[in-house]
């Protein structure tokens, strides 16, 4: 009897300490252009329903959560290698469920074809079955891949790593239409010049966001499934809230508004109702003045971007004068990433921009082209304006400290070629070159060109 004791009080000993701690950090991966959902914004900080929501779910459960946004395949990838321990949410797929574990639904979506302008009229049928040359594009790892592949064999499609280069290619005339979530595709969208230049003609798809764990993992699905479940309903649907402006962007909201109101309330509240549309319209007007500035600006810097660099480009390049064009990179940010990491890496250069931004004018054009590479463009400066003025970035970047990073120092190589009129084949080529020129030569300087 007592052998039979002991033996039961080791094995009650051995299930209580069996037990998984209860985690009190969380790695919680997503996409890092999957707005509003989840994105990284122009402060270089994760932003986005899914983002509010796990923040949300830390502050209720005392866990400290940490963002990995990623292009859509790495973030899957981040939680079947380890580097996560959550995905913030995504739908459930045969493919997924053979390396993930599932948690609660947190929100629904919606997911609808879309074809550019220029062809609405085709037949649907033939364009879904391949039967004609457009390329659709799709989302590398995203469920809209997995979708379209079984269910439209021979659409030809195209991958991108993620939504933001999608669009851009959609725009840019690389592709003929593409598979997005509605309200993704709102969001890009209704933040470009012609938002109406792709339209969704067909639904495909609803179904349920879901976080997920790794395969196996089922202590932390069960404590975060738990979790979730005491979540307050009436929060998270504020936290929804927040972020249904997007919704805002449909054209026919005004109208459906306008119609509905006056069926209703007849022409006696005609007078109020413009009031409430002259209001609504405002509010539209302001929110897509928003996303427009959103689209065109780089989100960790929040200076101009590519894309938004090169539409400027081009209207500058039509104006008579002189114009000079600067290329300048970060010298050895490699060393500076492996040595220090990225997160110094990220700071080093928004502080690279800052000090620019000391030095050029709101009459300049400055954006960020690449990882650590920028560009200044004035117009109708003298040569000797134009190398003083890449001088001045030279000396302002050199000022610039970051003692608490331990980066004793941070620099720059610039190019700068001056034309005295805008009647040259102008590009970034020759600046490019010249920047490489000031490499070569020792770094920290600049190389400027004059081209009359």
């Amino acid at each position: 009897m007592k052998r039979i004791l002991v033996s039961f009080f080791i094995f009650i000993c051995a299930t209580v300490y069996a037990q998984e701690p209860e985690v009190k950090q969380l790695i919680v991966a997503n996409s890092k252009a999957w707005k509003p959902f989840s994105f990284i914004n122009s402060d270089g900080e994760p932003d986005g329903i899914l983002i509010d929501y796990w923040k949300y779910y830390g502050e209720k459960n005392g866990v400290e959560i940490e963002f990995l946004l990623l292009d859509w395949q790495s973030s899957l990838d981040a939680i079947t290698d380890g580097r996560a321990d959550v995905h913030a949410g995504l739908l459930w797929s045969e493919n997924r469920e053979s390396f993930l574990d599932y948690a609660p639904i947190i929100m629904s979506i919606d997911t609808q074809l879309y074809i550019s302008q220029e062809l609405i009229g085709i037949d649907l049928d033939e364009f879904t079955f391949g039967k004609h040359d457009y390329v659709v594009g799709v989302v590398s790892g995203g469920y809209e891949e997995e979708f379209t592949r079984r269910h439209f064999p021979h659409l030809k499609l195209q991958n991108f790593d993620n939504n933001q280069k999608m669009i851009d290619a959609a725009f840019a005339g690389g592709i003929d239409g593409f598979v997005a979530d509605l309200q993704v595709a709102n969001f890009y969208l209704y933040s470009r010049k012609e938002p109406k230049r792709f339209v969704g003609v067909r639904h495909l798809y609803s179904g349920d966001l879901m976080a997920a764990v790794k395969e196996g993992n089922s202590d932390l699905q069960q404590q975060i499934t738990q979790a979730m479940n005491q979540l307050d309903s009436k929060d998270i649907e504020k936290i929804f809230n927040r972020w249904m402006y997007v919704n805002t962007v449909y054209p026919e909201y005004l109208t459906h508004l306008i119609i509905g109101s006056i069926l209703l309330v007849g022409g006696t509240y005609i007078f109020v109702l413009r009031i409430s549309v002259k209001r609504k319209t405002q509010a539209l007007e302001q929110a897509n003045k928003k996303l427009k500035k959103l689209s065109e600006t780089d989100q960790m810097t929040g200076i101009s971007n590519r894309r938004h660099f090169f539409i400027e480009l081009k209207a500058r390049l039509k104006q008579p004068g002189s114009i000079v064009i600067m290329i300048f990179d970060i010298d050895d940010f490699k060393h500076i990433n492996d040595s220090h990491g990225h997160k110094v890496g990220d700071r080093v250069i928004r502080s690279v921009v800052q000090a620019t931004s000391n030095v050029v004018s709101h009459r300049h054009l400055f954006a960020r082209i690449g990882g650590e590479e920028f560009v200044v463009v004035a117009n109708n400066l003298s040569y000797e304006g134009a190398v003083a003025l890449a001088e001045n970035i030279c000396t302002s970047i050199r000022s610039v400290k970051l003692e608490e990073d331990n980066v004793d120092k941070v620099t720059v190589s610039v190019g700068c070629a001056f034309y005295s009129t805008n009647e040259y084949d102008i590009n970034l080529s020759t600046a490019d070159h010249l920047m490489y020129q000031s490499k070569q030569s020792g770094k920290d300087q600049v190389t400027a060109q004059r081209y009359s």
